[in-house]
């Protein structure tokens, strides 16, 4: 069997990323380590994909966008005003699954220079790796995450203005007990959206109570389960932030099933303002942050560095604001 960048990496007791920073001669790491990586790269005829880099040299004209195994209605957003910005500019666009982690097509495609430059929608690459790929001749773009690195550019949302206005409002609202609903402990969104929520309870005056901090995983059915899980407890809360519209469509299926109304019993507010917000009964109120536009500014980031722009902004953030609505 050929041997892969993972097995050297194992052999050679190193990273991926130290890996790949010997393979293309980077100065990111010492000699010493780098004839190490080099020996053993050697010993097990590891061999880099020589076809893909050469086409790489003669430009592929295409774009990566690579995403999780798992692409959800915010995901879909962005990937369309992507897509109509890359193929307005005559590039292709090369769409990659992180499923199989290091031997995944994602891997491969970054590892072995197949496209022009990519836009990062997971935070299954480590920065590292991110770190070691980025170059002059293969920029980088990351949604939703800050790598503060030479030719890697991020495009935020304000996570933290949205989740500050959003409970903000629920407190204003007469809500005293705001639960927080979030996702993944290692969501870069998440964490802002909780810094965020923190920080209006202190501004409103309202204590912190940790106990109300809720971690799910950013999927109706993850909060559905966590929130059944709740009220058989016979714990009601009187209102929750739902860090995505997606949970918030959980909470509404566990409320509904346990005869609870909103929001007479349960005020509920989300976070990205995706179709089914509008339509759900009752019109769910959301933070909205134009993710079309998003994917849109992403590309155009991305076209900026392939130009050679050296004016580019490493930060840029999409500004938010509260679509009220019915459910509070």
């Amino acid at each position: 069997m050929k041997a892969t960048i993972k097995d050297v990496a194992r052999e050679a007791r190193v990273s991926i990323s130290t890996v790949s920073y010997a393979i293309n001669g980077k100065d990111r790491i010492s000699e010493k380590t780098r004839q190490h990586v080099l020996k053993v790269a050697k010993k097990l005829n590891y061999v880099a994909n020589g076809n893909a880099k050469l086409l790489k040299q003669k430009n592929t004209r295409a774009i990566g966008i690579f995403f999780n195994s798992w692409f959800g209605p915010i995901y879909s957003e962005i990937a369309r005003g992507i897509e109509k910005a890359v193929h307005q500019a005559g590039y292709d666009l090369v769409a990659c699954s992180l499923y199989g982690e290091e031997s995944s097509t994602a891997y491969k495609y970054l590892r072995d220079r197949m496209v022009d430059g990519a836009i990062i929608l997971t935070n299954s690459f480590d920065n590292e790796f991110l770190t070691s790929m980025a170059s002059k001749d293969l920029p980088l773009v990351v949604l939703d995450r800050e790598i503060q690195s030479p030719h890697i550019y991020s495009i935020l949302i304000d996570n933290f203005g949205g989740a500050f206005t959003a409970t903000k409002t629920m407190v204003k609202s007469g809500a005293r007990e705001v639960y927080f609903l979030g996702g993944p402990e290692d969501s870069y969104d998440s964490q802002k959206r909780l810094d965020g929520y923190i920080a209006a309870l202190g501004f409103c005056g309202v204590p912190v109570n940790h106990d109300f901090i809720l971690e799910c995983d950013f999927t109706e059915e993850g909060a559905y389960r966590k929130m059944n899980a709740l009220f058989d407890k016979g714990v009601i809360p009187k209102a929750i932030f739902s860090a995505n519209d997606e949970m918030a469509l959980g909470i509404y299926r566990a409320a509904r099933e346990h005869n609870l109304s909103i929001p007479k019993d349960i005020k509920v507010v989300g976070f990205d303002n995706i179709r089914e917000a509008a339509v759900t009964t009752p019109p769910l109120t959301t933070i909205s942050h134009q993710q079309f536009e998003m994917g849109i500014s992403a590309a155009e980031t991305l076209f900026q560095a392939l130009k050679g722009n050296n004016d580019i902004e490493p930060i840029r953030i999409q500004p938010t604001k509260l679509i009220e609505r019915n459910s509070l």
